[in-house]
């Protein structure tokens, strides 16, 4: 991406890191994955712990994935496909998913046009429109967004992922493991044909390339597996951290349980969830127990649930960020995300 290839440039000379924010300081980039159901907060969320980690000294990456963008107007500055610096040490960028869409699918043909341009068929640029339509590819679009945001990472001491709604998000993080199964049994094909061609070319004694290293399709397959296994560590690597953002009602309570069902069984642990605008504790337990919340706890007890206060005025405030955003870096400080 250009816009990350300029966000690489104004990374390279930065200062000594601060080491305030945790015990030792942090060794890697760490990357935050924040997700919720539309309306909870998760932008919100995303915004406070950019700016909180960024005051700290931290160099932060904040990225809207989201196609519905809040990311710009919570932080107070209008944002675009390009970074932003909205201070020193904090940059972000909201991906345009329809350019995203139309440069994967354009990025995909190209590496493909040489192994089959030999078949009139395959005029694909024809079908362009169609394919940018087809299910999956946007989900596809995001994670590749992510793979290029995962190459400049250890730039930045952290990126902060605020996520689409939580059923598109869950279909991104399940595509790694997806894609790695395709590939695995496209690689056996690949490898079944290679073989035949050299039962054919000993008959026949024809001139083709039959080993599988020397292969330009194998290679092919094998760099792709390479960059989604790259993507896929990024995302549940011991340096990720996935929030869930919810609010005390059925609804975001039904889909929060769900989520946490769906991310399990691909793998995924969650570090916290965030009860975002949490009632004062006479009013909570009635709430928590009539919508769902209270039994929700209970069953995944081990998951650390913090409760975020109602700070009862303009939240997109800087200050107000970065009061909301200390107290999620005061449960990381605690050592509970891990």
């Amino acid at each position: 991406m250009t816009f990350l290839r300029k966000l690489l440039g104004s990374l390279g000379s930065r200062p000594e890191k601060s080491k305030s924010f945790t015990n030792e300081g942090w060794a890697k980039s760490k990357r935050f994955i924040v997700m919720g159901k539309g309306g909870t907060g998760k932008t919100t969320i995303s915004s406070a712990l950019a700016r909180a980690l960024s005051s700290k000294g931290k160099d932060v990456l904040a990225v809207s994935l989201d196609p519905a963008h809040n990311l710009g107007d919570v932080l107070g500055c209008p944002l675009s496909s390009e970074p932003q610096k909205i201070h020193d040490r904090l940059t972000a960028f909201e991906l345009d998913l329809d350019e995203q869409v139309q440069r994967f699918v354009e990025e995909k043909l190209r590496r493909m046009r040489p192994f089959y341009g030999n078949l009139q068929i395959f005029n694909a640029d024809k079908l362009l429109e169609t394919i940018k339509q087809s299910p999956g590819m946007e989900e596809f679009a995001v994670l590749e967004a992510i793979r290029e945001i995962s190459t400049f990472a250890e730039k930045c001491d952290a990126v902060v992922l605020d996520t689409p709604p939580t059923g598109m998000t869950v279909r991104v993080l399940s595509l790694p493991d997806i894609t790695l199964i395709w590939i695995a049994e496209l690689m056996k094909l690949r490898s079944n044909i290679l073989d035949r061609r050299a039962y054919i070319q000993n008959i026949e004694g024809s001139d083709v390339e039959t080993n599988p290293s020397n292969d330009p399709v194998m290679a092919e397959l094998c760099r792709y597996k390479s960059e989604i296994e790259s993507t896929k560590n990024f995302l549940l690597g011991e340096d990720s951290f996935i929030f869930l953002v919810l609010q005390a009602d059925k609804l975001s309570v039904t889909e929060t349980e769900r989520t946490i069902k769906k991310l399990d069984s691909n793998g995924y642990a969650i570090t916290a969830c965030f009860i975002n605008k949490a009632l004062k504790v006479e009013r909570r337990n009635f709430l928590y127990d009539s919508c769902g919340l209270s039994n929700l706890m209970k069953l995944y007890d081990k998951i650390p649930w913090i409760e975020l206060p109602d700070l009862g005025r303009d939240i997109s405030d800087p200050q107000n960020l970065l009061i909301l955003g200390d107290i999620i870096c005061n449960f990381l400080d605690a050592g509970d995300a891990r």
